[in-house]
């Protein structure tokens, strides 16, 4: 395949750029991550690690792409129930549909992503990680937002934009990472947490993680079970993960990270037409294995993955899928100020499907992938990075296809930093658009899109930071449905230009306290689908004593079910709110009021969703 001739003139900038004479030396990195602390452990804004945008450690301040960071103790401390309700709550341009008190659900458009407006229905142009391998359903190419619990994951990297440069198809509109819960100091822990709340909800979990010398681990263990806000819609979910390390030597990890999830829910149908019986089981497991040793090159890092599902649904459908692969990449610094990383992915994806009502064998089909890349830095002038990455990805179906990333970073003083970038973003079809339903086309393209974005970032005293970004989208050749039942067509239909801006701060009044606020405003074209173009959120924690007060506020506008401005839903705002009260040195407690001002709104089309109700949680820790 050519290139463009928008992509040459990108990279012959770029790469007179990069030939250009060095700097002196690259900005220090500052140690961002979390240590095994409580959730009150005392925060600062030091300019916190990020591997997911490079896959090597880097500072913020040296990455020209848009990075949102949650830390352990600001999921902990969030009044939300779930992972993803913490991490929307946080990242501007990022919502995600629900239908209910647990769970996300698997039809309908329930447990979508959308960051900027891209992700789909299912959820296919946001790519999500654990600890850097891609986590999705082998068949229908999407992420089981069901399968992601808080317990396990110590941190949340959020990258808005694309990331296709280094993660190939599905990082269109950018990637969510869960990185694995760690102990980063000698001794053990453990933690026990029960809650009760409405609807006969209730939960149980278990943590337990050590380290001794060369060795650590994590293991953890979750039940949630709720009867649901509307009849027929219960919900099951088992969730089990589990890090084991090993260095056997300074400056080589060895590391394994684990995950199961079993669960069963219930769909109760739009509330206009009520629904018995639509019940889905579906298993998730996913296993990898990474060795990172540091040599006279730099650091080397190889990681082998797997991610299993098996899938059974009222309708007859069955399905057993699977994804596996082999990163492996090498990051070295050949001269002062430069680094490089030349790394390959492979990954092979696919399954078997069968409809056992209807009498339907989908077959057994398989996909596979081949992508080398490389990513340059090179420091100009001490506050000046420039970055080039390209990627070859080549695919079993569509041949080759070259996926190039360019960025500029300029840090004019220690506190401020701009950013411009410019990147590709790429999905290939899945196999259901391809071979399945509910209108396979063989026929089909990959869709692409280019996005360009500036963004000024400001950090004083180590307690306020402040960033606001303008960005604009390009997409062509989208997968669209068209039609309606039986006189359907998947075809590349479709094309967007999406534009806005994102504001978000942080300020830390004190050591343990923490406020944020994020507004986004997005120009979504005619790909209005479960992207509202307006989003305001505000997050107040603070302790007082032996209490500590959480707020999680959102308002929402101009939210529709459907694309071309179709299906609009009524705004709303959605206040959660907790307070937790320390009982003991070993024992907090702590009241959720969900959905505090008893709003009427939906997510989604039909689904209303549940009114005010309250969880009590008790949490034990030695």
């Amino acid at each position: 395949m050519t290139i463009c001739r928008k992509k040459f003139h990108i990279f012959a900038l770029a790469i007179c750029l990069m030939t250009a004479p060095m700097g002196v030396r690259a900005f220090s990195n500052h140690e961002g991550g979390t240590s095994g602390a409580a959730s009150d452990s005392i925060r600062y804004h030091l300019d916190p690690v990020i591997v997911t945008a490079s896959k090597i450690s880097e500072s913020q301040r040296e990455i020209a792409a848009s990075v949102a960071v949650l830390e352990e103790a600001s999921l902990a401390t969030a009044p939300s129930a779930t992972l993803l309700g913490a991490i929307q709550q946080r990242v501007p341009g990022l919502y995600i549909t629900e239908r209910a008190v647990m769970g996300y659900g698997v039809s309908g458009g329930a447990g979508t992503f959308s960051i900027r407006g891209v992700g789909g229905s299912p959820v296919t142009g946001v790519l999500v990680l654990r600890d850097g391998r891609p986590d999705m359903m082998g068949l229908f190419g999407h992420p089981l937002p069901d399968s992601y619990g808080a317990l396990g994951v110590e941190r949340v990297e959020v990258v808005r934009g694309p990331a296709s440069f280094l993660y190939g198809t599905n990082a269109m509109g950018g990637v969510i990472n869960l990185i694995s819960k760690r102990r980063h100091e000698e001794g053990f822990e453990t933690r026990a947490k029960t809650a009760l709340g409405a609807y006969n909800s209730r939960s149980f979990s278990l943590a337990h993680g050590g380290r001794s010398g060369r060795w650590d681990y994590y293991l953890t263990a979750a039940s949630d079970q709720t009867d649901g806000h509307r009849e027929n819609s219960e919900y099951t979910g088992l969730h089990y993960t589990l890090h084991a390390g090993y260095r056997p030597q300074r400056g080589m990890q060895v590391e394994m990270n684990a995950n199961l999830a079993n669960i069963d829910l219930s769909d109760p149908g739009l509330i206009s037409a009520p629904a018995r019986g639509q019940w889905y089981d579906l298993r998730r497991r996913g296993l990898d294995l990474s060795l990172t040793d540091e040599n006279r090159l730099g650091e080397l890092n190889l990681k082998l993955h797997g991610n299993f599902g098996r899938h059974r649904v009222y309708d007859g459908f069955r399905s057993d899928d699977y994804t596996y692969g082999l990163m492996l990449y090498q990051s070295s610094t050949p001269w002062r100020g430069v680094t490089t990383t030349l790394g390959v992915d492979w990954k092979s994806y696919g399954g078997k499907a069968e409809n056992i009502i209807a009498g339907r064998d989908f077959g057994s089909h398989r996909i596979s992938e081949l992508a080398p890349y490389f990513h340059l830095q090179q420091l100009l002038l001490r506050r000046v990075i420039l970055s080039l990455g390209l990627r070859a990805e080549h695919h079993g179906l569509y041949g080759s296809v070259l996926l190039p990333k360019a960025g500029v970073v300029i840090n004019p003083t220690e506190s401020l930093s701009l950013r411009f970038s410019a990147a590709e973003g790429f999905r290939s079809p899945t196999i259901r658009e391809l071979y399945l339903f509910p209108a396979p086309n063989s026929g089909l393209e990959p869709e692409s899109m280019w996005n360009y974005e500036m963004a000024l970032s400001w950090m004083t005293a180590e307690r306020f930071r402040l960033e606001t970004v303008l960005f604009r989208s390009e997409g062509s050749d989208l997968i669209r449905l068209q039609g309606r039942y039986p006189n359907m067509l998947l075809s590349n239909s479709g094309a967007f230009v999406h534009s806005g801006y994102e504001i978000s701060a942080s300020w830390l009044p004190f050591a343990e306290g923490e406020i944020t606020a994020s507004w986004s405003k997005l120009d979504l074209d005619d790909q209005t689908m479960n992207s509202p173009g307006k989003k305001l959120s505000l997050g107040i924690d603070l302790p007082w004593r032996s209490l500590r007060f959480s707020l999680a506020a959102q308002h929402i506008r101009d939210l529709h079910g459907a694309d071309f401005s179709a299906q609009p839903l009524p705004d709303y705002t959605l206040v959660d709110a907790g307070v937790q009260w320390r009982v003991l040195s070993w024992l907090n407690s702590r009241l959720l009021l969900k959905n505090a001002l008893d709003a009427e709104y939906q997510t989604m089309t039909g689904y209303p969703m549940p009114r005010r109700y309250a969880m009590l949680e008790w949490t034990a820790g030695i």
